[in-house]
């Protein structure tokens, strides 16, 4: 139960930042409604679910050696660090996007959408194998394969959620919704990460004022 809440939590964080697939998300639900718009944001969340498991059950039989321990800590440390900063310092312009996706199309084409802009983007393999390689060191709640799948899915659940959501305020406030809401909710993601990598770089320099450099 633990792994699945925290999944979803994790979920949540990291659909925050606006990137391509928000864009196309918020794009086709203007145009097109919310079923089609919310497929694209489920066939992303999919390939979470995807990556997030494979990263995990990869890394299972190597990150609880110490080195390999502290040296995907000092990456997810920087990873975070740059996560963070970048989203703080985002402004969103503007979310109307009209090359994003085309104006027809059913629901098992746009959750293809969601899927290939998901796999065409090379940084999300190295995000998940950081990732999972951080929360595979800490030992705290995923402790076997039953744990590692119980969490992929809490993550892929928690991205789906994040777009229904986010479709859910659109069309609440159709009239009214704005970049700025969109650049204030990537802000708040950016100290969510930056306190991720806070905690990270605190866990690592107590290590080595008691280990030292080794």
């Amino acid at each position: 139960m633990v792994a699945l809440l925290v999944g979803l939590l994790i979920g949540i964080v990291i659909s925050i930042p606006i990137g391509p697939i928000n864009v196309a998300v918020i794009s086709r639900g203007f145009k097109q409604g919310f079923s089609r718009a919310f497929a694209v944001g489920l066939g992303a969340s999919v390939m979470d679910f995807l990556y997030c498991g494979a990263a995990l059950l990869g890394l299972s039989a190597i990150v609880h050696k110490l080195e390999v321990n502290i040296f995907i800590q000092a990456i997810g440390f920087l990873v975070l660090l740059y996560l963070g900063i970048r989203d703080i310092s985002t402004k969103i312009e503007s979310f109307r996007d009209e090359t994003v996706v085309p104006r027809e199309g059913r629901f098992h084409s746009a959750f293809l959408i969601g899927v290939f802009m998901y796999v065409s983007n090379p940084m999300l393999v190295a995000f998940w194998i950081t990732l999972g390689g951080i929360i595979q060191s800490t030992g705290t709640f995923i402790n076997g394969i039953t744990d590692g799948a119980i969490f992929a899915l809490g993550v892929g659940s928690g991205t789906a959620l994040w777009y229904y959501l986010l479709l859910k305020a659109i069309f609440w406030k159709r009239d009214s919704f704005k970049p700025e809401t969109l650049t204030v909710l990537s802000k708040i993601s950016g100290f969510i990460m930056l306190g991720f990598s806070g905690y990270i770089g605190y866990e690592l320099l107590n290590h080595f004022l008691r280990h030292g450099i080794r």
